[in-house]
């Protein structure tokens, strides 16, 4: 009788502790996701397909804008037609030989955000916006 007592009332302070050392984890994670605004990286989809400079050749480019802030997340998602319709008008007719040079593809990207930058600024505020990056790119 007494070993099942002692049997209990270690499984009481086990529990008691498991639920202790979860609640105090469980609250530091709701510290940190307090800490500061989400952060996320939003994927134009489906890529931007243009065509460039020459027969049949071609421009596929995955785009991700590195967004803060929840509230900026959102307005973002819902202006992706007019930032869909600002790259393809900014990436068409595009010399193909141009887009093979790595200075060239980052000149393109700096010209992606002051274009995605001021589309937004257009149509509210482009606050939030911290960066793009292709995240694929492959000209044909």
């Amino acid at each position: 009788m007494r070993t099942i007592a002692t049997l209990l009332l270690a499984l009481l302070l086990n529990a008691a502790w498991a639920a202790e050392e979860h609640g105090s984890s469980h609250g530091s994670e709701g510290n940190a996701e307090n800490a500061g605004p989400a952060v996320e990286y939003v994927l134009m989809e489906p890529p931007v397909v243009v065509n460039l400079n020459g027969a049949r050749r071609y421009l596929r480019a995955d785009v991700q804008m590195l967004v803060e802030g929840a509230e900026n997340i959102a307005r973002i998602k819902t202006h992706m037609p007019a930032l869909r319709h600002t790259l393809i008008m900014l990436y068409a007719n595009r010399d193909p030989a141009t887009l093979s040079n790595v200075q060239e593809r980052e000149k393109l990207r700096a010209e992606t955000l002051a274009e995605i930058t001021k589309t937004l600024d257009q149509y509210g505020s482009s606050e939030g916006l911290k960066d793009i990056f292709f995240s694929g790119f492959l000209v044909q």
